[in-house]
């Protein structure tokens, strides 16, 4: 069977849905780890889109560039749910600066979660635990339970929980999606190749189920879920440990920290060297002091019959 057709006789399995657990919503002030939101976008205007060249004149229209990001290190909140079936008919200027845009402001949503959860962290660890209120031993508790942490304690929280580099992100999106066009990512908004975790969820799945891969309901919750296994899987401890090295000086990257991702395809040292490539040619690093801008969001939806 030709790999069209396999590709188009996949199917979708969906698991019931799981709700974060009510203890994670006792205090408004602490904040809710982007893996556990459910419904990440703020829809203040909606824009339902059918083609990528429909994004990117979206995009270009309203002064959304790469070279006024870098300039200006500001990023607008144009957030994009799922992807266009059509990146691939996009000539390859157009496909490669257009998928940058429109995972850019997601990536930066999601860092800039756990950046909230680490401000709070460091806020707890200078008073005495007797001080915490009963909210936030809780929110401590859920938050250990969710990085697999059995100690508890905040220093060993904040190995755990920190920021992936945007150039790594954009890379690994990069080169596990094929730059947006895999089948994985257009149906199941799957970025960076995750399989199926443990506990379930939704899933593609080659003909006789060979091949189980996660599927996410948009590309928020990809990007949030793909840095939590980052965060929490053991075979990524060099990552956590280098990442809290290079945060110390002041060199925290992704061109610096993807050496320690030789574990995350078989490829190997081959498959670092190609992310590093990837950052390099296509400066990827230079979006770390980008801020949202989040006086005026946008959310961009594609209504064609590819989305999962």
């Amino acid at each position: 069977m030709s790999c069209s057709r396999i590709l188009a006789s996949l199917l979708l399995l969906v698991s019931p849905c799981t709700l974060a657990s009510p203890a994670l919503y006792l205090n408004q002030s602490l904040p809710l780890s982007p893996e556990k939101i459910q419904q990440p976008y703020h829809k203040v205007s909606v824009n339902t889109l059918s083609s990528a060249e429909e994004l990117i004149a979206a995009f270009n229209n309203n002064g959304y560039l790469l070279t006024a990001v870098k300039q200006s290190n500001r990023l607008p909140s144009y957030y994009v749910e799922n992807l266009p079936s059509d990146l691939n008919a996009l000539p390859v200027s157009q496909k490669t600066s257009g998928f940058i845009r429109l995972l850019l402001p997601t990536i930066k949503a999601v860092n800039e979660r756990i950046l909230l959860i680490r401000d709070e962290l460091s806020r707890l660890s200078t008073k005495p635990k007797s001080q915490w209120s009963e909210a936030e031993g809780r929110w401590v508790q859920t938050l250990s339970e969710s990085y697999a942490i059995k100690s508890g304690e905040i220093d060993e929280l904040l190995l755990h929980i920190d920021i992936i580099p945007v150039g790594m992100v954009l890379a690994q999106g990069i080169d596990e999606s094929g730059w947006g066009t895999s089948h994985f990512a257009i149906a199941g908004n799957n970025l960076y190749g995750e399989h199926l975790p443990h506990d379930g969820g939704k899933f593609l799945t080659t003909p006789g189920g060979h091949v189980k891969v996660a599927a996410f309901s948009d590309l928020y919750q990809s990007t949030a879920s793909y840095m939590h296994n980052l965060n929490t899987t053991r075979a990524y401890k060099e990552l956590r440990l280098l990442r809290q090295q290079l945060r110390a000086q002041n060199k925290l990257t992704g061109y610096e920290l993807v050496q320690s991702l030789k574990h995350y395809s078989t490829r190997g040292q081959a498959y670092v060297d190609n992310l590093r490539a990837l950052i390099k040619h296509h400066h990827l690093d230079d979006f770390d002091q980008a801020k949202l801008n989040t006086n005026d969001s946008v959310f961009y939806s594609f209504s064609d019959g590819d989305k999962a």
